[in-house]
């Protein structure tokens, strides 16, 4: 084809089809992707953001303020400090430093904060030399609860509708006792109706006889400090029981394969009955048991833990 050609059609004149053969030549496909092109200057220096916008979001009650949303931050800059940025902008700006929504999570409130700070650093540098030791085998266990009715996700869907997702009410519920080794990526997981001491050891027979002890291994489960986790008769094996300090889910990584567990398989999932639950349950647990590279992924851990 002619550049006059090619110019009709794409709707460009020629000037651009010889650019684009310049590019080309010297880059190859490479050089015919289109740069970014630059607007307007930014009317807050990256200093300005740095000492204006970065401290209140670090800190939002030295001005009163609670928490931070993206519009009443924008508010805030353009009604009170008289900040020339759009909202749109200002976006960009949070997501250049690393900032993103979250939803926090509920923790308790530990009676005594230095105590327990001292406690979790305490743990953090007994995890360090574990994890340095060869002999050392690292197993996490705990339970999580899994409910019949749906809890609903967001959606993409039509302007004006209301999406609904059916729920029976009846309190449904099977709970999941598990352990994982976040080195191989070995589950082993039991379903239950509730937990208390005998059945907890229940579920250490079976981990048991799954994952029979090694030679010159030290196998340490760790958990939580739940009274069946610490009853006297418990027969542990070849397991070494060690066990978080209070307030300390996120030290346990099997946390995050359990909201792995219900974002793959119970998002929206409605169950009528308590075998069908249990069912998505085994399922959701064969899944993981088949892909232990997947078990690595969501619950691995660092030197820095």
């Amino acid at each position: 084809m002619t550049r006059e050609d090619v110019a009709l059609f794409c709707n460009v004149n020629t000037h651009t089809v010889l650019e684009w053969i310049h590019h080309f030549n010297e880059r190859g496909i490479d050089g015919l992707i289109e740069k970014l092109r630059s607007g307007s200057p930014r009317r807050i220096s990256v200093a300005q953001v740095e000492k204006q916008i970065i401290p209140l979001l670090n800190k939002p009650s030295c001005v009163g303020q609670v928490h931070w949303t993206a519009i009443k931050l924008h508010g805030y800059l353009t009604n009170q400090m008289g900040a020339l940025v759009s909202y749109s902008t200002l976006l960009r700006y949070l997501h250049e430093r690393g900032y993103c929504q979250r939803i926090p999570r509920p923790m308790p409130e530990p009676p005594d904060k230095k105590i327990w700070q001292q406690q979790r650093e305490a743990f953090a540098i007994q995890m360090k030399n574990w994890l340095q030791d060869p002999n050392v085998e690292l197993w996490f266990s705990d339970e999580s609860g899994v409910e019949g009715d749906p809890r609903p996700r967001k959606r993409w869907v039509m302007k004006g509708s209301k999406p609904e997702i059916p729920y029976a009410g009846k309190h449904l519920r099977r709970n999941i006792i598990g352990a994982v080794c976040p080195g191989n990526g070995l589950l082993s997981a039991v379903i239950f109706a509730h937990c208390d001491t005998h059945i907890f050891q229940a579920f250490l027979d079976n981990l048991a006889a799954e994952n029979p002890g090694k030679p010159n291994v030290r196998q340490i489960i760790i958990l939580d400090n739940a009274s069946w986790h610490k009853a006297k008769i418990l027969n542990w094996y070849h397991f070494e029981p060690a066990y978080l300090p209070p307030y300390s889910p996120d030290f346990n990584p099997i946390e995050r394969l359990w909201l792995r567990v219900k974002e793959l398989f119970f998002a929206d999932f409605f169950a009528k009955t308590a075998e069908e639950l249990e069912l998505r349950m085994i399922e959701a647990l064969q899944h993981f048991y088949l892909n232990p590279q997947q078990v690595v992924s969501n619950c691995a851990i660092s030197g820095n833990f």
